[in-house]
């Protein structure tokens, strides 16, 4: 029991300071104890939050603080002043995190120990299981995930307990974590992990084994999803279809982004697969979306989404004169332009007092030397993206006669401009600046 406990604190490397995360309660003590018996000159930072849920929180905080100063250790405390109305269980965990992170950076530390068990791990497989949701999820806790270290994930409760008793140690006990009502891994503590017990006393071993035989399976998969990213983002459809899930699943948290449903993720294979949808959005939180382009898969900021490319209102372009817009200038001209401007050569059929420059419309053509082409088809054989699309643009004369279209910086003229031999050439230059 206590050399059960001793291996799992040797096999680790430890820094010379520690944030310990230390409520009061037996597996937290025990934690401490064992931390300071096998690090007697380590700088131990005890961090406990005073949640205030309970009339017995100031007594529990006097208790970790009293237990920090026994131990030599020093005490920090955070007070949870305003507890919301709802999701206070997930709010809690942020704030206690947020917390302990807030102290690694004061002390200078990566290593934030806590004190989850074998129980707290199946307790957390189990709670996964009934809520649905990724395969992965199934491996439940990390024994090291960043700067939290479990060094007590593979001992079970009753060791901890028998480790407390076996060394006199006293703690604070819960008693709302007694009432199989007051939360769900509450029933599952003490309705059906007993229940699994009694079916198989090493119940909760084997549930730990099977999240670890799942965390060995992801990490595989996981090492060769990530071989996929770069071909998911450039040209999705050459991953293998069996591979599409994972490797957007490792795309999405090599962004940082962990908390995606499963039904998410199936809508973003099916935009995938949907081949009368070349462009679609599946939208992720408020914040992000995933975008499809064609073969292109990228992620975007819903609130960039929402403020799309500013459309070129209709401007009229008079012969050899400039016309500023925001980031440049354009200019119309019969004189052949200077090496500071770019340009597109063209020709008219007739003389014109102006040409126009304009948003693409829906009747407008494009002429091909075999024929015309609308500009709504030509966007989709160049497999523009929506903002790609809205940025196009179209040179045209004052009868809507299409000249040229701007297309990715680009412009392509109009083979009804095109130049002829023995024609006087126009031009559309630009320049970024004005000089």
């Amino acid at each position: 029991m206590i050399e059960k406990i001793q291996q799992q604190l040797q096999a680790h490397t430890w820094e010379p300071t520690l944030i310990v995360a230390v409520s009061g309660g037996v597996d937290s003590v025990v934690l401490l104890h064992a931390l300071r018996q096998h690090l007697p000159t380590a700088k131990l930072v005890v961090a406990h939050v005073n949640y205030h849920l309970r009339a017995e929180s100031d007594a529990d905080a006097a208790f970790v603080a009293k237990l920090a100063q026994q131990y030599q250790a020093t005490f920090e405390q955070c007070q949870w002043d305003e507890i919301p109305a709802t999701g206070v269980e997930a709010q809690a965990r942020t704030l206690r995190y947020q917390f302990f992170d807030t102290l690694a950076v004061k002390y200078q530390t990566q290593t934030i120990v806590v004190a989850h068990h074998a129980n707290d791990q199946a307790e957390t497989v189990l709670l996964k299981l009934a809520r649905g949701g990724q395969l992965n999820q199934l491996a439940g806790m990390a024994t090291r995930r960043a700067q939290i270290y479990r060094p007590f994930l593979g001992i079970t409760k009753q060791t901890l307990i028998s480790y407390a008793q076996a060394h006199e140690l006293t703690w604070r006990h819960d008693h709302t974590n007694d009432d199989p009502n007051y939360t769900a891994r509450n029933r599952l503590r003490h309705v059906v992990v007993p229940a699994l017990e009694h079916i198989n006393p090493q119940a909760v071993a084997h549930i730990n084994d099977m999240a670890a035989q799942i965390q060995a399976q992801t990490d595989l998969i996981t090492q060769t999803a990530a071989d996929y990213v770069p071909l998911l983002t450039a040209n999705w459809p050459a991953v293998p279809p069996r591979w599409l899930l994972p490797t957007l699943t490792v795309f999405l948290q090599q962004q940082g982004i962990y908390r995606v449903k499963q039904a998410q993720l199936d809508q973003v294979i099916r935009l995938l697969h949907n081949a009368q949808k070349p462009t679609g959005t599946v939208r992720l939180s408020q914040q992000m979306a995933i975008v499809k382009s064609y073969q292109q898969l990228r992620l975007a900021n819903i609130i960039e989404t929402a403020n799309p490319v500013q459309v070129l209102p209709s401007t009229m372009l008079k012969l050899n004169q400039w016309q500023k817009f925001t980031d440049g200038a354009l200019r119309w001209t019969n004189q052949s332009p200077n090496e500071t401007a770019f340009s597109v050569a063209f020709t008219l059929k007739q003389p014109t007092t102006h040409l126009d420059l304009r948003p693409v419309r829906s009747s407008d053509k494009l002429a091909l030397i075999h024929g015309h082409k609308k500009l709504r088809r030509l966007a989709i054989d160049e497999k523009l993206s929506p903002a790609e699309r809205q940025a196009m643009l179209v040179l045209s004369t004052p009868e809507n006669e299409v000249i040229a279209v701007k297309i990715r910086q680009r412009w392509r003229v109009s083979e009804d401009f095109a130049i002829k031999q023995d024609a006087m050439p126009n031009w559309l230059a630009w320049r970024i600046e004005e000089k």
